[in-house]
């Protein structure tokens, strides 16, 4: 039986080891977009290929530490570079397998939990992933059924996209707020409190909150 190999790839948890910072600077760093789109998105969770994320210390501003890309790599199993998102094999994660065996999320999951499917061929930034042929073969050994159609959508390269992060932005403008009465001053002599009363009352029904600062 041939020895199983997986690609070298890296989310931000694996980008921010090799270049020695927090994790937060390698995604602040694909949102100034020094770090480049991902070669591939996999059950929402972006991944680069080595080369590219190598490719960060070419302006001479960031170094990788060679000693934590050494433990990197061997860190993936059968380990390998690929140079172009063409050449990945077909990988799935946890939201896809579902679509293989026509089955909910939450199937797969106990699947994994009572230790009765494949372990994942790697683990990159905490998501399991696996080679589609570590699935079939799982599956075959197993006697599961699997569904045509989700196998499909896995080698057409359909996957799970990233989910924009943030609140949901509203389908309708929000109406603009009424301008702020202007300020008045209250003088004795000149005003009484009921006059001072009948502005408070006029700025409460309005719906506006006050502070009132007394001045010599």
């Amino acid at each position: 039986m041939a020895k199983k190999r997986f690609p070298y790839l890296l989310g931000h948890a694996e980008i921010a080891f090799l270049y020695g910072v927090e994790r937060q600077t390698s995604q602040l760093w694909k949102t100034r977009g020094v770090l480049g789109e991902p070669d591939t998105v996999v059950s929402g969770n972006p991944y680069w290929l080595l080369p590219t994320v190598l490719g960060l210390s070419e302006d001479g501003s960031r170094e990788v530490d060679a000693q934590r890309l050494k433990e990197y790599k061997a860190g993936i199993a059968g380990g390998y570079q690929v140079d172009d998102p063409a050449g990945l094999p077909e990988i799935v994660g946890l939201k896809e397998i579902p679509w293989i065996f026509g089955k909910k999320y939450m199937d797969v999951y106990q699947w994994r939990v009572r230790k009765s499917f494949a372990t994942e061929d790697a683990v990159i930034s905490g998501s399991p992933l696996w080679l589609l042929e570590t699935v079939l073969a799982d599956a075959q050994q197993r006697g599961r059924h699997t569904v045509q159609e989700g196998i499909d959508r896995v080698r057409a390269g359909e996957r799970e996209q990233i989910k924009p992060r943030g609140r949901k932005p509203s389908a309708e403008p929000k109406a603009a707020p009424p301008p702020l009465p202007a300020a008045r001053t209250f003088t004795p002599g000149e005003h009484t409190a009921d006059d001072v009363a009948a502005f408070a009352a006029e700025l409460l029904k309005a719906g506006f909150s006050m502070t009132v600062r007394p001045k010599r």
